[in-house]
């Protein structure tokens, strides 16, 4: 054995990395997490606006979550690397805020309608 076996295989002995059956049952969760999801754009004209839009973005951050301490391995590393992920996720959404309200998107009020397109009336 070598020197670089002798790491791998410490390596692999301090950690605790997900067995196939976390990462399927990680994949069954993310897929629920979709569809409720997909359930909130489906209701969101019988919902209130800002509950939707809240919605979408907590389970955003739950499934963005998810992925970096599973598939990225984050819960298993240095608590350094995931706090530099953790501050890539405020910056985003802090890009993703301002990126709003540049285009006089209103996120809060429920009485304005999103810009979008024009609507034709022919």
């Amino acid at each position: 054995m070598t020197a670089i076996d002798n790491h791998v295989e410490s390596h692999d002995a301090d950690h605790d990395h997900p067995t196939d059956r976390k990462y399927v049952t990680i994949a069954l969760i993310l897929g629920a997490l979709t569809a409720v999801e997909i359930v909130l754009f489906v209701l969101e004209d019988d919902l209130p606006r800002a509950s939707v839009k809240l919605g979408l973005i907590g389970l955003m951050i739950v499934k963005f979550w998810i992925v970096g301490a599973y598939f990225m391995h984050l819960k298993f590393d240095n608590p350094v690397l995931t706090q530099l992920f953790l501050f890539g996720l405020v910056l985003a959404l802090i890009v993703y805020f301002i990126m709003m309200s540049t285009f006089e998107f209103s996120f809060w009020n429920d009485g304005l309608d999103d810009p979008g397109l024009p609507i034709s009336r022919s």
